[in-house]
């Protein structure tokens, strides 16, 4: 089962990414990563800018107060992140800050887009979310500061990935400071139920992301874009479809862009967890090759010591980085592809379990029915009845 899981996973990216060319078959020319990633434009102070998603005609609502002093911008900022409604507001301050807000919904997903730039006076913006949350953030120009227990800044250009119970962070923004972002905030069901199968035997996705019982933040730790993430990027906020045509494009950005999020902070939590148990990269390397080996040759006489040795790792490497690695032990990975064999064998009807349990090295054939039963809920005797009753014709899983 273990085997089949980075499969499944392939498969969800290529899904997203075949949606995604078939829109692009009919995509503009001119509309390149770049563009986006100019450098932020101070939006004016006094009149309401504001198109609704897409260029919709029906546009969420619209806030407009063009001059506030500090304290009522702070506030008034805070409180609409904090509610997450659709709305656009711009705002202006005496002694010079320009503060953009652009708040909208699509399925399953806000996009939360910030402008920011200051001069003589410094801003403090509280960002509260209370309720479990994956927020997705670009850092689109400029580099955003923001302050926890203490100060953080996300630079230019890099992306981040948080999954939480709830959280609060403000926007520190100092003096003379312009910055442009994007956070994407997706609730963590939502996510799992449309990105992970149920029951699947890799489950590092499920404690990644569903019910944020292990909170997960890289907020400290970004990662550069990549042109295609810039890309894909630049097309979830220009653009060029309108109505549920454009609604249906942008939301398989998001999640393609989720899905590159995902693969990039997942190989991060994975070293990590290597790095605890003080493995060399070459020990990684070798494992992995192991995997590799045990997947094709699970049928031969095994043993640890002998595993071991042939791949130059000691037996404590061995044990502890495989578990880390593919969380599972040697032996039951290689039990579990026998036993995955066994099932084949007796679906195709022309293998008797007797016959089964002797090939896979068993010498008493109670011993192979009990690990077979374990693993499938059912004896190997069974199953072959059922296989014979529908002539084999069961399907081969």
């Amino acid at each position: 089962q273990n085997t089949l899981a980075p499969f499944r996973f392939r498969e969800t990216i290529h899904r997203f990414t075949a949606n995604l060319y078939v829109f692009r078959g009919f995509l503009r020319p001119g509309h390149g990563a770049h563009a986006i990633f100019a450098a932020p434009t101070r939006p004016p102070a006094k009149r309401a800018e504001h198109t609704g998603p897409n260029g919709a005609s029906d546009p969420p609502s619209l806030t407009t107060q063009p001059m506030l002093n500090t304290e009522e911008l702070e506030h008034t900022l805070g409180e609409a992140l904090r509610l997450n409604q659709p709305t656009s507001l711009r705002f202006g301050e005496p002694t010079g800050a320009q503060v953009a807000v652009d708040i909208e919904e699509l399925t399953g997903a806000s996009l939360i887009q910030t402008r920011v730039s200051t001069e003589k006076s410094p801003l403090l913006i509280p960002v509260i979310q209370p309720e479990p949350v994956v927020v997705m953030y670009f850092q689109v120009a400029g580099s955003t500061p923001f302050s926890l227990n203490d100060s953080l800044r996300v630079p230019e250009r890099h992306h981040s990935l948080c999954c939480l119970p709830s959280y609060r962070i403000n926007y520190d923004v100092g003096e003379n400071t312009s910055f442009r972002d994007l956070s994407i905030r997706l609730k963590p069901d939502v996510v799992a139920s449309q990105l992970l199968e149920e029951n699947a035997s890799d489950d590092d996705w499920q404690r990644l992301l569903e019910g944020c019982d292990e909170p997960f933040s890289r907020l400290r730790a970004s990662r550069r874009m990549g042109a295609r993430m810039q890309d894909n990027l630049h097309q979830l906020l220009h653009c060029p479809y309108n109505g549920r045509f454009g609604q249906t494009y942008r939301d398989a950005l998001v999640r393609l862009l989720l899905v590159e999020q995902l693969v990039t902070f997942r190989q991060d939590r994975q070293a990590a967890a290597v790095l605890d148990a003080k493995l060399t990269r070459r020990d990684v390397e070798t494992l992995h090759d192991l995997r590799a080996y045990l997947a094709v040759h699970y049928l031969q006489d095994l043993s640890l010591d002998k595993i071991a040795r042939e791949f130059g790792l000691n037996t404590f490497k061995l044990k502890y980085g495989f578990r880390k690695l593919f969380a599972t032990s040697v032996m039951r990975f290689v039990d579990d592809a026998r036993m995955d064999h066994a099932r084949r064998l007796l679906l195709d009807g022309g293998h008797e379990p007797f016959d089964v349990a002797e090939r896979l090295g068993y010498a008493h054939y109670a011993n192979f029915s009990a690990a077979f039963k374990r693993k499938f809920g059912h004896s190997p005797s069974r199953l072959r009845s059922r296989a014979e009753a529908f002539g084999g014709a069961l399907e081969v899983a």
